[in-house]
Formats: C-alpha cells, structure tokens, sequence
C-alpha cells in the first residue's frame, strides 16, 4: 500500500481492525476476542480518550494473537496495530489526551434520570461522595 503525506494512519489501522473483526471466523479465541479488543481499542486511541495503559494493551494483545492464533488470520491481524506501534508511535501518541485510565462508562452520569425522576440530588444519590 501507498499512502501521500495527507493519508490518516490511524485510519488505515482502524480500517484493518474493523475488518479483521468481521473476518474472523471465531473458532480460536485469541483471533476471535483479540480482535474484537483490538477494534475497540483503537476505536478508543481513534476517539481521543486512550492512555498509555491503552497502547501497552494493544501491544501485548497483539504478541498473544501474534503467538497462540490458529490460523494465518489470527496471527498476522494484528500487524498493522503492532507495525504502526514500532515504527509510526507518533500516529498514536498524537491522539492520546489521557495519562491515566479512563473508564468508558460514567455510572453516576447514567443515573442522574432516576434522580431527576426521584427528585433527589442529595451526596447520597451520587456514585462516590460519601453520605
């Protein structure tokens, strides 16, 4: 493949993962759930929200898949993932806005309609404040 100065890495690799997702026949699971933690990791490093948690994680899921796969697909779909991390890291360095964890569901968020409904917006109806 040939990519101009223009061409989003980041989306090449994105493209790649959604792919193999959808590729994978699922027999193995390091193929099957590798991929579909893969997708969803660089959707996340895509979307601006990964850390460097993140990165290490695309990284070490990629060397299982790399080793324990089935097949050609499962241990050669991560190699976009695996290629860009060593050889292009600023495509994904450039997109990181978190040094730490960043969890991909707000539960106290999630419950501001029932205390809306409710009624009640007191530090006990909120996740973490101490009542």
């Amino acid at each position: 493949m040939v990519f101009n100065r223009q061409r989003d890495l980041l989306d090449m690799v994105r493209n790649f993962a959604h792919f193999f997702v959808h590729e994978s026949c699922g027999f193995c699971t390091p193929c099957r759930v590798g991929c579909s933690l893969m997708k969803d990791l660089i959707d996340k490093v895509h979307a601006g929200h990964a850390g460097q948690y993140d990165l290490d994680e695309i990284n070490n899921i990629g060397i299982l898949m790399r080793t324990t796969s089935h097949c050609g697909l499962g241990t050669t779909a991560a190699n976009p993932m695996l290629d860009t991390l060593n050889k292009l890291p600023e495509i994904y360095q450039n997109r990181l806005k978190h040094s730490s964890y960043e969890p991909a569901f707000d539960l106290d968020a999630a419950l501001q309609d029932a205390r809306d409904i409710t009624g009640r917006d007191d530090p006990g109806a909120h996740i973490g404040t101490e009542s």
